[in-house]
């Protein structure tokens, strides 16, 4: 990436640089993974915040101008609703950095929608080329990890191989449902070199090989419900997709076999393979999650309980419903919770339409995002989507990058923000948020080892993550 390409694609650039270094650095191995990836995360917004407010401002301005009066109008209601949530619950500070962090996130989307429209293809091949790098680190390690559980440790066990990567191979599957449909995206370009689209076909496989490890159930349904989608709405622009994804789904299935069932008996070697179809059809305790978001719900509708609140119940299972629509509903009311929902989904329904609209050669960058934003959106009523610090980030670069696609496809003249009033807001607003994001982490950022360390040597296991790798509050 040139100098020239930095300037222009900021945004790009911070948040390639956070989702890469986010696993392939291990910045301190006394850490958690966990809370290395928000500590980088909070580098990003802190960025975000201030770029916003400044040198950003008027492309962020651009973004929500070209936005629909309703979205809007929704939006500011949501983060409104939101904010005075925070103020009446009973940990304001824990409460106030959710509502900052995803604020910012927000902002991140239409940063990277304005540099999207604005870059065109140029940023659509750095983005491409970060999806692929980011998933080649990924694989790459994973797959170093079983050549060594083979060749040196004699032991196989599925459940370790993703450590050092992420803190729990759950994550992996969150980020595989967001990463898969995208891989596909150069393979339907015709300029592809005869080479590239076999090292393209051959890692889209090795993906498809690691989400059946993972044994992320939620990865599968989400694939497949997007998939499902594209191929009832949109047939004609989906169809060469859909036949890359099926091809590859198949040959990862294959290589799973052989890596994780003959290698092992071949070698006699002791493995312990993850099978998670006996219990495919169970909610591990989400239930129990869902049935605690939905009492609080029904005791608090309007304003919730605070963001990040659900964390303050302590509970067997987590410290998240895993449930977007719940969460939302459950610590913000269920006003906020409509106010920001109902945006979303408007979105991905326009985007849909599109591509049902589209004749001749449809436009498979809009197919790829597509698939990824509706594979993220299932896999959010069945696990932490919007609570993952690395799943956040990628997300919020999907969300741009489509949004951005979107505006190419749709304004043919930008809009020019012109009100004072708004310009304001977007410089107050990113100041207000990092305030609330600062002092929310300080000062446990600064003594993150001694708080996990004091916390697992007290007897308890690190499952339960929302902000911090430790995700009961206060």
């Amino acid at each position: 990436m040139g100098i020239m390409s930095l300037r222009m694609f900021g945004a790009l650039s911070l948040v390639g640089l956070t989702l890469i270094a986010g696993v392939a650095i291990d910045f301190s191995p006394e850490m958690a993974w966990y809370d290395q990836q928000r500590i980088e995360q909070i580098v990003l917004l802190q960025i975000i915040a201030l770029a916003a407010a400044s040198v950003s401002r008027k492309a962020l301005l651009t973004s929500l101008a070209n936005l629909s009066t309703f979205c809007r109008w929704a939006l500011g209601v949501g983060f409104l609703f939101g904010a005075v949530s925070a103020m009446c619950s009973s940990y304001p500070r824990f409460a106030w950095l959710e509502w900052a962090t995803l604020l910012l996130l927000t902002g991140l989307v239409f940063l990277l929608a304005e540099q999207a429209w604005r870059g065109n293809l140029r940023f659509d091949v750095l983005a491409v080329r970060l999806v692929v790098v980011l998933v080649g680190v990924i694989s790459m390690k994973i797959v170093t990890s079983y050549l060594a559980a083979v060749l040196a440790v004699k032991h196989l066990d599925t459940l370790m191989l993703f450590e050092g990567t992420f803190s729990n191979r759950r994550f992996f599957g969150q980020v595989a449902s967001m990463a898969v449909p995208l891989l596909a995206y150069p393979l339907l370009m015709n300029k592809t070199l005869h080479i590239q689209r076999w090292g393209l076909y051959a890692l889209l496989t090795v993906c498809w090989m690691l989400v059946i490890v993972s044994g992320t159930r939620g990865t599968w349904v989400a694939l497949g419900v997007a998939s499902v989608t594209l191929a009832l709405v949109a047939w004609h622009a989906s169809h060469r997709w859909l036949r890359i994804q099926l091809l590859t789904a198949m040959a990862g299935a294959l290589l799973f076999g052989v890596m994780f069932v003959w290698v092992p008996l071949w070698l006699g070697l002791d493995a312990s393979v993850e099978n998670r179809l006996p219990n495919l059809a169970t909610l591990s305790g989400r239930h129990e999650l869902w049935k605690l978001a939905w009492t609080q719900i029904q005791a608090h509708p309007w304003l919730g309980i605070g963001p990040m609140h659900l964390a303050a119940i302590r509970n067997d299972f987590g410290a998240h419903p895993h449930n977007a629509v719940l969460q939302l509903a459950a610590e913000w009311g269920v006003p906020a919770a409509l106010a920001l929902i109902l945006p979303c989904a408007a979105g991905v329904q326009h985007l849909l339409t599109r591509l049902r609209q589209q004749k001749g050669s449809p436009n498979m960058l809009l197919v790829c995002l597509t698939a990824s934003l509706l594979a993220a959106c299932v896999q959010s009523m069945v696990d932490g989507v919007i609570v993952i610090p690395y799943t956040q980030t990628l997300l919020a670069l999907v969300a741009g990058w489509a949004l951005g696609v979107y505006f190419r496809e749709t304004i043919a003249t930008p809009v020019t923000p012109s009100s004072p009033m708004m310009g304001a807001r977007i410089f107050l607003l990113p100041m207000f948020a990092l305030a609330a994001l600062l002092n929310g982490i300080f000062p446990e950022v600064l003594n993150r080892v001694e708080v996990t360390q004091a916390y697992v040597d007290a007897g308890n296991q690190l499952i339960p993550p929302r902000y911090w790798g430790v995700g009961w509050i206060p």
